[in-house]
Protein backbone atom coordinates (compact mmCIF):
# COMPACT_ATOMS: atom_id res chain seq x y z
CA UNK A 1 0.00 0.00 0.00
CA UNK A 2 1.18 3.51 -0.81
CA UNK A 3 -0.21 6.53 0.97
CA UNK A 4 0.45 10.22 1.47
CA UNK A 5 -0.39 11.86 4.79
CA UNK A 6 -0.87 15.62 5.10
CA UNK A 7 -2.33 17.98 7.69
CA UNK A 8 -2.60 21.68 8.42
CA UNK A 9 -2.75 22.82 4.80
CA UNK A 10 -4.78 25.88 5.91
CA UNK A 11 -6.31 26.78 2.55
CA UNK A 12 -7.77 30.28 2.77
CA UNK A 13 -5.25 31.57 5.32
CA UNK A 14 -4.48 35.28 5.01
CA UNK A 15 -1.10 35.90 6.66
CA UNK A 16 -0.12 39.31 8.05
CA UNK A 17 3.54 39.39 7.04
CA UNK A 18 3.34 42.34 4.66
CA UNK A 19 1.51 43.17 1.44
CA UNK A 20 3.62 41.15 -1.01
CA UNK A 21 3.70 38.03 1.17
CA UNK A 22 0.02 38.39 2.07
CA UNK A 23 -1.02 38.51 -1.58
CA UNK A 24 1.09 35.54 -2.65
CA UNK A 25 0.70 33.15 0.28
CA UNK A 26 -2.98 32.15 -0.20
CA UNK A 27 -2.27 31.17 -3.83
CA UNK A 28 0.89 29.32 -2.79
CA UNK A 29 -1.13 27.22 -0.33
CA UNK A 30 -3.53 26.19 -3.12
CA UNK A 31 -0.64 25.47 -5.49
CA UNK A 32 1.06 23.28 -2.89
CA UNK A 33 -2.16 21.35 -2.32
CA UNK A 34 -2.62 20.95 -6.08
CA UNK A 35 0.95 19.61 -6.24
CA UNK A 36 0.11 16.96 -3.63
CA UNK A 37 -2.88 15.90 -5.75
CA UNK A 38 -0.61 15.74 -8.81
CA UNK A 39 1.89 13.55 -6.94
CA UNK A 40 -0.94 11.23 -5.84
CA UNK A 41 -2.00 10.79 -9.45
CA UNK A 42 1.50 10.49 -10.84
CA UNK A 43 2.53 7.90 -8.24
CA UNK A 44 -0.86 6.15 -8.22
CA UNK A 45 -1.00 6.46 -4.46
CA UNK A 46 -3.64 4.25 -2.82
CA UNK A 47 -4.66 6.69 -0.08
CA UNK A 48 -4.42 10.40 0.60
CA UNK A 49 -4.93 10.92 4.33
CA UNK A 50 -5.78 14.48 5.43
CA UNK A 51 -5.55 14.87 9.21
CA UNK A 52 -7.46 18.11 9.75
CA UNK A 53 -7.21 21.81 9.00
CA UNK A 54 -7.38 21.42 5.25
CA UNK A 55 -8.94 24.88 5.55
CA UNK A 56 -7.89 27.72 7.81
CA UNK A 57 -11.51 28.48 8.74
CA UNK A 58 -14.97 27.23 7.88
CA UNK A 59 -14.76 26.35 4.19
CA UNK A 60 -17.01 28.16 1.76
CA UNK A 61 -19.16 26.02 -0.52
CA UNK A 62 -17.08 27.18 -3.49
CA UNK A 63 -13.88 26.08 -1.76
CA UNK A 64 -15.30 22.61 -1.08
CA UNK A 65 -16.30 22.38 -4.74
CA UNK A 66 -12.79 23.37 -5.85
CA UNK A 67 -11.15 20.80 -3.57
CA UNK A 68 -13.63 18.12 -4.62
CA UNK A 69 -12.94 18.92 -8.29
CA UNK A 70 -9.25 18.25 -7.62
CA UNK A 71 -10.15 14.96 -5.94
CA UNK A 72 -12.21 13.87 -8.97
CA UNK A 73 -9.01 13.99 -11.03
CA UNK A 74 -7.57 11.13 -9.00
CA UNK A 75 -8.02 7.93 -11.00
CA UNK A 76 -6.67 5.58 -8.32
CA UNK A 77 -6.34 7.42 -4.99
CA UNK A 78 -8.98 7.32 -2.27
CA UNK A 79 -9.09 10.33 0.05
CA UNK A 80 -9.87 10.11 3.77
CA UNK A 81 -10.18 13.38 5.67
CA UNK A 82 -11.12 14.74 9.06
CA UNK A 83 -11.79 18.29 10.24
CA UNK A 84 -9.39 19.94 12.67
CA UNK A 85 -9.59 22.80 15.14
CA UNK A 86 -9.62 25.50 12.44
CA UNK A 87 -12.13 23.94 10.01
CA UNK A 88 -14.17 22.17 12.69
CA UNK A 89 -17.72 20.97 12.05
CA UNK A 90 -19.97 23.81 13.18
CA UNK A 91 -23.76 23.43 13.14
CA UNK A 92 -23.90 25.49 9.92
CA UNK A 93 -20.79 23.97 8.31
CA UNK A 94 -21.01 23.08 4.64
CA UNK A 95 -19.07 19.95 5.54
CA UNK A 96 -22.35 18.55 6.92
CA UNK A 97 -24.23 18.60 3.61
CA UNK A 98 -21.54 18.55 0.96
CA UNK A 99 -21.66 15.64 -1.50
CA UNK A 100 -18.14 14.43 -2.09
CA UNK A 101 -16.84 12.52 -5.08
CA UNK A 102 -17.05 8.72 -4.83
CA UNK A 103 -13.35 8.47 -3.99
CA UNK A 104 -13.62 10.74 -0.93
CA UNK A 105 -14.41 9.33 2.52
CA UNK A 106 -14.80 12.05 5.16
CA UNK A 107 -14.83 10.94 8.81
CA UNK A 108 -16.87 13.82 10.18
CA UNK A 109 -18.35 12.42 13.37
CA UNK A 110 -17.40 13.74 16.80
CA UNK A 111 -16.76 10.20 17.99
CA UNK A 112 -14.39 7.68 16.39
CA UNK A 113 -15.53 5.97 13.21
CA UNK A 114 -13.74 4.05 10.48
CA UNK A 115 -13.76 3.23 6.80
CA UNK A 116 -12.54 -0.09 5.45
CA UNK A 117 -10.63 -0.67 2.22
CA UNK A 118 -10.62 -4.48 1.97
CA UNK A 119 -8.63 -4.47 -1.28
CA UNK A 120 -5.84 -2.71 0.66
CA UNK A 121 -6.45 -4.79 3.80
CA UNK A 122 -6.70 -1.43 5.57
CA UNK A 123 -9.09 0.36 7.91
CA UNK A 124 -8.72 4.07 8.66
CA UNK A 125 -10.08 5.38 11.96
CA UNK A 126 -10.70 8.99 12.87
CA UNK A 127 -12.94 11.67 14.26
CA UNK A 128 -13.44 15.35 13.52
CA UNK A 129 -13.37 18.41 15.71
CA UNK A 130 -16.86 19.81 16.32
CA UNK A 131 -15.54 22.67 18.45
CA UNK A 132 -12.48 24.88 18.27
CA UNK A 133 -10.93 22.91 21.11
CA UNK A 134 -11.16 19.35 22.41
CA UNK A 135 -10.23 19.04 26.06
CA UNK A 136 -11.21 15.40 26.64
CA UNK A 137 -8.66 12.64 25.93
CA UNK A 138 -10.68 11.12 23.06
CA UNK A 139 -7.84 8.96 21.72
CA UNK A 140 -6.62 7.50 25.03
CA UNK A 141 -8.96 4.51 25.10
CA UNK A 142 -9.25 4.01 21.36
CA UNK A 143 -8.33 0.48 20.33
CA UNK A 144 -8.16 -0.99 16.83
CA UNK A 145 -11.13 -3.23 16.15
CA UNK A 146 -9.22 -5.80 14.11
CA UNK A 147 -11.26 -5.03 11.00
CA UNK A 148 -8.28 -5.31 8.67
CA UNK A 149 -4.63 -6.39 8.95
CA UNK A 150 -3.52 -2.75 8.64
CA UNK A 151 -5.24 -0.11 10.77
CA UNK A 152 -4.45 3.60 10.65
CA UNK A 153 -5.54 6.24 13.13
CA UNK A 154 -6.05 9.62 11.50
CA UNK A 155 -5.91 12.24 14.25
CA UNK A 156 -5.53 15.97 14.56
CA UNK A 157 -3.87 17.43 17.62
CA UNK A 158 -3.49 20.79 19.18
CA UNK A 159 -5.61 23.72 20.15
CA UNK A 160 -5.21 27.47 20.43
CA UNK A 161 -2.88 27.05 23.41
Amino acid sequence: MRFIHIADVHLGAQPDAGPLYSRQRPRELWETFEHVIHVCEEEQTDLLLIAGDLFHRQPLMQELKEVNYLFTGLSHTRVVLIAGNHDYIRSDSYYRTFRWSQNVFPLLEETPEYIEFPELETAVYGLSYHHREITEPLYDDLEPLGKQPFEILLGHGGDER
